[in-house]
């Protein structure tokens, strides 16, 4: 079973890795999408709104993720040098879950006129919720190491 550091390093991994498909998307989005739609399906005059609205909502999530993503791996490599319980990790969870709910309410909009990225509001909503909880219950932590220094 991996340490707690090398656990760390695998995430930072796989925050960079997806942080360079995040890029790469950025650049192919709309043709990568279109070429798997068209895997799925054969192209019709619906689906060109079908691949403009999923279009959007990906270029309008795209800088929520790439600060989450960024944030994260700020998050990852305080972890690694063993600042784990202090307040800018609890900034960095807030600022994400900010941006989990940035593409909840893209993904909305988007979702009235493609209804299967109401699987997306209800993912990114969760996950925002869940790091809104891990958050609290780090500032907890923090403040109880912080009056746990003072009595020392």
């Amino acid at each position: 079973m991996p340490d707690r550091k090398t656990s760390a390093k695998i995430s930072l991994g796989i925050c960079i890795a997806s942080s360079a498909a995040l890029l790469a998307l950025a650049v192919t989005f709309p043709k990568f999408y279109e070429w798997f739609y068209f895997l799925s399906r054969s192209l019709s005059e619906e689906s060109g709104g079908i691949i403009k609205t999923v279009t959007v909502a990906f270029y309008s999530s795209a800088p929520f993720a790439a600060a989450a993503l960024y944030m994260l791996i700020r998050l990852l490599l305080n972890i690694i040098r063993d600042e784990v319980f202090v307040v800018i990790n609890v900034t960095y969870l807030r600022l994400i879950s900010y941006c989990c709910f940035g593409v909840v309410l893209v993904n909305a909009v988007c979702a009235f006129f493609y209804a299967p990225l109401f699987i997306t509001v209800l993912v990114f909503g969760i996950v925002g919720t869940l790091l809104r909880v891990v958050k609290n219950v780090m500032q907890s932590a923090v403040a109880l190491r912080e009056e746990n220094d003072l009595t020392i």
